[in-house]
């Protein structure tokens, strides 16, 4: 199972009185700035893997068959692979001429057409990257345009983030309020992005840790892919008395 680790952190500002271009960010009264933090730390569990293949030839069907055939064959290979249909484009292609300078002429060199056709696939088993990627190279295929390695709950982990971003700017209020002998009021504003003020926020050292489960076909030594981090924060004013 994996790993879900959590870190929060706050961070937090005094301002009293405040009676300058920013009232409309903090009131003219007596006010705390907090912001709350939460970072979710997961590993990826598939990968999303652009490809492609590059021909040059002054016969442009020898060129374009040279790339379609090497296409077919990649193709072919991901679906060996449990690729679905729906997770695969190659769709893209490009034709254009491809010449080269000629220093003793000064002319430009007419060396062929350039075709090269684009393949993206999305694959869900991870474990199988190092050798599909092995597979593609063998049979043809010589651009490795992208790889990314990413997580499938990302869009989830993300909205947990935002709410435990905003329980700690709340927990950061009331222990800034306890620390200094202060009561609050009430919240006067809040935001998920920074407010504008001029006051530089103070973060607190303290780490929460926590777990979760994992996606079930996470593998966790799948070309070392590292963490994937989820961050979200959260600003509030609030009165204080």
């Amino acid at each position: 199972m994996k790993t879900l680790t959590l870190v929060l952190g706050s961070a937090l500002a005094l301002n009293v009185l405040s009676f300058d271009a920013l009232a409309a960010a903090t009131p003219d009264a007596p006010h705390i700035y907090v912001k709350g933090e939460a970072t979710l730390t997961t590993m990826p569990d598939y990968v999303q893997l652009s490809v492609g293949i590059t021909e040059v030839d002054k016969d442009l069907i020898t060129a374009k068959n040279k790339t379609d055939l090497t296409i077919a064959k990649a193709i072919k290979l991901v679906k060996e692979v449990g690729v679905r249909e729906g997770d695969i484009n190659a769709g893209q292609i490009s034709i254009n001429r491809d010449s080269q300078y000629n220093r003793t002429t000064g002319n430009q060199d007419f060396k062929g057409f350039k075709v090269s056709r684009t393949l993206t696939v999305k694959l869900n088993d991870i474990n199988k990257y190092p050798e599909l990627l092995q597979s593609l190279v063998n049979n043809g295929i010589n651009e490795i345009n992208q790889t990314q390695f990413l997580a499938s709950n990302y869009n989830e982990l993300h909205k947990k983030a935002q709410k435990l971003a905003i329980k700690d700017a709340r927990d950061a209020a009331k222990e800034f309020s306890e620390d200094y002998g202060v009561d609050l009021k009430g919240l006067y504003s809040a935001s998920l992005s920074p407010l504008n003020v001029q006051s530089q926020p103070y973060m607190r050292a303290e780490k929460v840790m926590m777990a979760d489960s994992a996606p079930s076909n996470y593998v966790p030594d799948a070309y070392h892919a590292g963490e994937i981090k989820v961050t979200a924060s959260s600003y509030a004013v609030y009165y204080i008395d």
